[in-house]
């Protein structure tokens, strides 16, 4: 009972330090920006500072090499310049929000593209919403003078409402049950795709620390899904494209995975292409995924009721209509088919290991696989985010980051909808893959 009070405390207080944040960036915006410009000055000279300090008290780098000096002088010297010339310091920050808003455009209009092709709705908002971002974009760059006041009040409403939310989160536990899951689903608020794109990678990192201070202890075999009756899954790498995550349910010992697979369809640096749907086994796929993959899991285990599980039954059902049978070149092979060069892709290997089936799909959502809206979170969200489940409210951009800060965040909420949290890594080494479950002393991403 202390812990609840204290967690639900906590939050309401960080909650109303964001609303007074929120509202400072719109009474008193020249004030912030002002600070931001001092810290970054200040953080500047800091590394500067500390890289040549840590060279220096760490007994196997006794001396200083040149890489170091530079820059130390480089991050130092910078500041100074900036310190001289305040109005290229805020130019500056025109410039990067203004190429930040230029990317969520193409992101928009690529995302028309897909909508528009696959016949989905909402095709023309996503427009709208991408030409106001080009609009913005071009505001800020175009003549970057006196612009901040338009991102002050911006940033001062997401800091508002998102401390609103977090206020509201920390009364639930104050609240009755239906008007607490009334809040979830009304006032639920993603964090910024920026943002969530860092998350996972951040995780790996606490991840790996854990291992290396010997924190986490796990067992050596990948456990059954047996305590809870849905899992989903977050995958981490240590670099590349997929440390951005991904994400995978399970239900029923299959597990069900999404992303741009088939290696002649697919473009745009694999950010976009044909649709393919895997479903595995769920022992046989986390155990290549961790062998041959090399990647780092996070299980996150959820209870239906039985109302629940027959509704995500028939979603999956549902969903499932829609696909026909697709075979990667490593099954074309098998079965005496000619394919073009060698069946090494990741579908290919995924089949070589699990005998999976593949599917497409002949219409409608996730007939085209893009990134940053029809994506492996996307499927997940179609199966789990309905009325009668209701399971994991995230709006905004559906990212593995948001996802993975959702359900942490749950995990670590007395009376959270996730129960149990496990982590599988692979060893390097003797012994194989690892999988270990441990408390809510593991790091918040929130």
């Amino acid at each position: 009972m202390l812990t609840n009070k204290f967690s639900s405390a906590s939050s309401l207080l960080t909650g109303l330090f964001f609303i007074f944040l929120g509202a400072l960036f719109f009474t008193e915006y020249t004030g912030i920006w002002t600070l931001i410009y001092i810290l970054f000055m200040i953080g500047f000279v800091w590394i500067g500072v500390n890289q040549i300090l840590r060279t220096l008290t760490d007994k196997k780098k006794a001396h200083l090499n040149l890489s170091t000096v530079l820059t130390s002088l480089l991050c130092i010297g910078l500041a100074i310049y900036t310190f001289f010339n305040p109005g290229l310091f805020f130019r500056f920050i025109h410039y990067v929000i203004g190429w930040w808003a230029l990317l969520n455009s193409l992101i928009q209009f690529i995302n028309f593209y897909v909508y528009r092709r696959d016949c989905l709705k909402g095709t023309y908002f996503i427009f709208l919403k991408g030409l106001v971002d080009l609009i913005f974009a071009a505001m800020l760059m175009l003549r970057p003078i006196n612009k901040l006041w338009i991102v002050a009040y911006i940033a001062g409403a997401y800091l508002i409402f998102y401390g609103g939310v977090m206020v509201f989160e920390a009364a639930k536990d104050l609240l009755s049950v239906g008007m607490s899951l009334k809040i979830r689903e009304h006032l639920r608020i993603s964090i910024p795709v920026l943002i969530s794109a860092i998350i996972p990678q951040r995780f790996f990192l606490s991840i790996n620390a854990l291992i290396k201070t010997n924190k986490l202890n796990p067992d050596a075999h990948v456990a059954p899904q047996a305590s809870t009756d849905l899992e989903v899954f977050i995958y981490l790498k240590e670099s590349g494209p997929e440390s951005l995550g991904h994400v995978d349910i399970s239900f029923q010992d299959k597990i069900y995975s999404y992303g741009c697979h088939d290696p002649h369809h697919r473009g745009l640096f694999g950010t976009l292409g044909d649709g393919v749907l895997v479903v595995s086994d769920r022992e046989a796929f986390l155990k290549h995924a961790l062998k041959s993959e090399d990647k780092t899991i996070i299980s996150y285990g959820l209870t239906l009721n039985e109302e629940q599980k027959k509704r995500l039954r028939q979603r999956i059902d549902a969903m499932m209509e829609r696909a026909y049978t697709w075979r990667p070149d490593a099954q074309l092979l098998a079965e005496g088919e000619p394919i073009e060069g060698e069946a090494k892709d990741y579908a290919s290997r995924v089949w070589n290991a699990t005998q999976a089936h593949m599917y497409k799909f002949a219409n409608g959502k996730f007939k085209t696989y893009f990134v940053f809206s029809t994506n492996c979170v996307l499927l997940a969200d179609e199966l789990l985010h309905c009325k009668e489940l209701n399971l994991v409210p995230i709006s905004g951009i559906v990212t593995p980051g948001t996802y993975l800060e959702f359900l942490n965040s749950e995990y670590l909420r007395p009376g959270g909808l996730v129960v149990e949290r496990t982590i599988y890594k692979r060893a390097h080494g003797k012994g194989g893959e690892h999988g270990g479950s441990f408390g809510s002393s593991f790091p918040s991403s929130s």
